[in-house]
């Protein structure tokens, strides 16, 4: 049986969770989604958009939503419709559908979250910024275990809609984490405001990025 709870900040609503009766992380859930929140309000300087998180308790669950047959073990949230809604394994049974740790699940909602947020400022930001930037914020280090060329893919198509597919072709993930923590200064978050509406302005820091 389903069951939906508000999430509030400061007495203002900013979301619901749907979760299965039986789910009893749900209490920490909440926390986390609260603590991340907080975080990033101050960053981004704006309120929480209205979201919706659903979580979710099998791979074949998780498929269906994404309207996929089939999904790596290692892809455990997505954020869809306008970026609004979040679909993500429960922290119950993470271990056993992927892999990733329970203990992943704070940085894996953060991350998620911060989609919403980047959204909001620019519902066409390029996947290479809009991840990157998730990344960088939910503080997932990536290793630079990535080739020259997948570097320069990125570059020479900043400005051209790039599927998610050939983004984690060309090692999207590791590639975006290290643009966005070579083009921002952690001091001084907003430069993550201006790379959102400004997408080209990344290749003007491309020199401090190598």
């Amino acid at each position: 049986m389903e069951k939906v709870e508000k999430i509030t900040i400061r007495s203002r609503g900013v979301g619901e969770i749907m979760f299965s009766s039986d789910d009893f992380c749900v209490g920490v859930i909440k926390n986390q989604i609260i603590k991340s929140i907080d975080k990033l309000e101050n960053i981004y300087k704006i309120k929480t958009p209205k979201f919706k998180i659903q979580l979710i308790y099998s791979r074949k669950e998780f498929n269906r939503k994404l309207g996929k047959t089939e999904t790596p073990n290692w892809l455990v949230a997505n954020t869809k419709n306008g970026g609004n809604n979040i679909f993500i394994f429960s922290p119950q049974v993470i271990e056993k559908y992927s892999s990733h740790k329970k203990i992943d699940f704070q940085k894996i909602i953060s991350h998620e979250l911060c989609h919403i947020f980047n959204n909001r400022i620019n519902e066409n930001a390029p996947i290479l910024i809009d991840e990157g930037i998730a990344l960088y914020l939910s503080q997932q280090k990536k290793s630079k275990d990535f080739k020259k060329n997948d570097w320069n893919f990125f570059i020479n198509n900043i400005h051209k809609d790039i599927s998610f597919d050939s983004f984690v072709k060309h090692n999207g993930y590791r590639v975006s984490y290290w643009m966005i923590s070579g083009a921002v200064n952690s001091s001084n978050y907003n430069n993550l405001t201006s790379l959102l509406k400004n997408p080209s302005s990344l290749l003007m820091k491309e020199g401090s990025l190598c």
